[in-house]
């Protein structure tokens, strides 16, 4: 009814139109349902619970009815056992319509357990009462079923509850106050009060159970969340890294090609000088060679203008805390890293100098250096760890990436920041030379080197920014 009325509130009244045929109609004419909004997940838990439940319940009463029928031989046992099946079954509708108020949703489920636990009882009573002590295995349905759909309370007290009312059964039972529909068996106490404890134990376990599994769910669902958050994160400083990138190959290109470009002018030079200081050259072949003479100037002027409007962008410099730098990159590759069985240690102080650049370029340079570190060390037998240690040298702070893995060839060790110089497969080789470019530009320096027993170490100084850009606390 509900979904009618909203859909009769979002039609638009139109002024009377010729009839056509539905197919010669404007689409915008066309009647259009307003499609309805997706459902939450939370809600969709929430009816994938309802109807467990339900069919959890449907389904032992049904069973209870059929086992009365074909096996509980006495029509007044049988009697109370049907009708407590049949009531069980018919309880589910107005349970339902209860449950579509939306309201009070958690009472009416523990409303709704408790009566599980009487009618069961009633129906144990109705088989002897302590005489059926042999079928108290049936009270263990509900507090598994309330346990993975409730909660773990839930199934502590349906536990708690079915044990207090069958024993009270039995006390009514012995002291002649309620009779026996079934006389029991010499041994029906011992047999009770197994049966009980194989409750209990039954109930408290799916609960403990119930909790762990809530608790996985939840440590899953909070590493999904931290995938997700170090998934952007790193797609925000890989953007950056590759604007980077691209203005340092812009800026390497254009650097070489005005070189070469001006090399060849001044070649041009050269020889238009000479021919034209030749003896007996015509006037007119003077006049065009003093125009190309000209052209090549315009031209040499035109690199020289470029190249002064073209600047590489100098980002903001402030004081930066390098410990924040070192968390930020830690964090962002903390799950990847634990996924490829690395161990990452941290050990960079709050008191190493503040030093002056920009705090995302910096994560770059160390997020660069923990990843050429984890592509050397992924699927390596043996320990794989990466290390970022912090110290202060007089007036310059510290930051070294220690990994153990094989090392630098020495071979490379002198061409490691060469741009486009590479040793991985399909690498374009400007990361260490970025980086490099990086913390030159903040006046520091960007060194490698090999470990004295196995792994390389990089390391990165860069000046501590003066007393006056340090912020008075």
């Amino acid at each position: 009814m509900l979904d009618n009325l909203s859909n009769g509130s979002a039609a638009v009244f139109r002024p009377a139109e010729p009839s056509l045929p539905a197919e010669t109609l404007p689409a915008e004419t066309l009647p259009t349902k307003t499609p309805a909004p997706p459902m939450s997940q939370a809600a969709r838990r929430w009816r994938r619970r309802q109807r467990q439940e339900f069919t959890a319940r449907i389904t032992v009463s049904v069973l209870i009815l059929l086992f009365n029928e074909l096996v509980i031989p006495n029509y007044e046992t049988a009697s109370i056992i049907r009708l407590t099946g049949l009531f069980g079954l018919l309880l589910n509708g107005p349970y339902f319509l209860a449950q579509r108020t939306g309201r009070w949703l958690r009472v009416q489920a523990y409303i709704r357990m408790l009566v599980d636990v009487a009618l069961l009882t009633a129906g144990l009573y109705g088989a002897g009462g302590l005489a059926a002590a042999p079928y108290l295995a049936v009270y263990m349905v509900v507090p598994v079923y309330a346990a993975f759909v409730f909660s773990s309370r839930a199934s502590a007290v349906a536990t708690m509850f079915a044990t207090v009312s069958y024993l009270t059964i039995v006390v009514l039972q012995t002291a002649g106050l309620l009779g026996f529909t079934h006389p029991p068996a010499p041994d029906a106490a011992v047999v009770a009060a197994f049966n009980l404890l194989v409750l209990n134990i039954v109930g408290w376990l799916a609960a403990l159970l119930a909790e762990a599994y809530r608790a996985g769910r939840q440590r899953l669902t909070a590493l999904n969340v931290e995938l997700e958050r170090a998934h952007d994160e790193s797609l925000r400083m890989n953007s950056q890294i590759q604007r980077a990138a691209r203005r340092y190959v812009l800026g390497e290109v254009v650097a070489g090609v005005t070189h070469e470009v001006r090399n060849a002018l001044q070649g041009a030079f050269g020889h238009l000088w000479l021919a034209s200081r030749k003896p007996g050259m015509p006037p007119e072949a003077i006049e065009h060679l003093k125009q190309v003479e000209e052209a090549c100037e315009d031209a040499m002027r035109i690199l020289k203008n470029t190249l002064d409007l073209a600047p590489r962008p100098e980002p903001d410099r402030q004081p930066v805390v390098l410990a924040e730098v070192v968390r930020h990159v830690a964090e962002v590759k903390s799950f990847d890293l634990r996924r490829d069985g690395i161990t990452l240690r941290v050990d960079v102080p709050e008191s190493l100098p503040l030093v002056r650049g920009a705090a995302f370029q910096l994560e770059q340079v160390v997020l660069n250096l923990v990843v050429n570190a984890q592509d050397e060390l992924r699927g390596r037998p043996g320990r794989r760890e990466i290390a970022i240690l912090g110290t202060a040298e007089g007036d310059r702070a510290v930051l070294e990436v220690h990994d153990s893995g094989p090392g630098i060839p020495p071979a490379a060790l002198n061409r490691l920041f060469e741009p486009f110089y590479t040793t991985k497969p399909g690498g374009a080789g400007l990361g260490l030379a970025i980086s490099a470019g990086i913390v030159e530009a903040f006046g520091g320096k960007l060194t490698a080197d090999n470990r004295r027993r196995t792994g390389a170490i990089f390391r990165l100084e860069l000046p501590a920014a003066p007393p006056e850009d340090v912020p008075v606390v």
